[in-house]
């Protein structure tokens, strides 16, 4: 495995799932993992179009760096400012 990859695979984790069920169209209960011992409440509309009971999934869960990075940056930006309105 490169380096690159060893990174990325650091940086994400993937897991099974399975549709326990699917309350008033609305919501699904996920079931997590091959022991299906964690559970997840999400809406319906983050399924794939045609997923109903019984399913399974795979879950790919990847740390958005580029994001949190633009974030800090964001709010460094907003403190200063801030810190700038109160010196006048």
């Amino acid at each position: 495995m490169s380096d690159k990859e060893q990174k990325a695979s650091a940086r994400s984790t993937e897991f099974r799932a399975v549709i326990d069920r699917i309350e008033d169209n609305e919501m699904a209960v996920v079931l997590l993992g091959d022991d299906e011992k964690g559970r997840l409440d999400m809406p319906v509309s983050f399924l794939p179009k045609d997923a109903s009971d019984g399913d399974h999934l795979r879950f790919t869960i990847t740390l958005d760096e580029e994001s949190r990075d633009s974030m800090q940056d964001k709010i460094r930006s907003l403190q200063e400012e801030l810190l700038n309105r109160s010196k006048t």
